[in-house]
């Protein structure tokens, strides 16, 4: 789940939780592309937004902005 840069040791529980929840869901995210309609993929979005933004309270931001990059999907006016 978390990065070749970070140890799962150095983080919380509780980071660990909320980068697990981002994980999954750009993992997700990811995987439907393409299969869900507007309103699903909004859905998504702000749940991988809220998520991000515990994960950023909880003081695991540079992880947290490490799997938003890994996991980067094109707009729609991008291809």
């Amino acid at each position: 789940m978390l990065s070749h840069r970070e140890d799962a040791s150095s983080y919380s529980q509780l980071q660990q939780h909320f980068l697990g929840r981002l994980n999954r869901l750009l993992r997700l995210q990811a995987d439907q592309t393409g299969q869900l309609n507007e309103d699903g993929m909004r859905l998504i979005d702000r749940t991988i937004y809220s998520i991000y933004c515990d994960a950023v309270d909880l003081g695991a931001t540079d992880e947290a902005q490490h799997m938003l990059h890994r996991y980067a999907v094109p707009s729609q006016g991008q291809e």
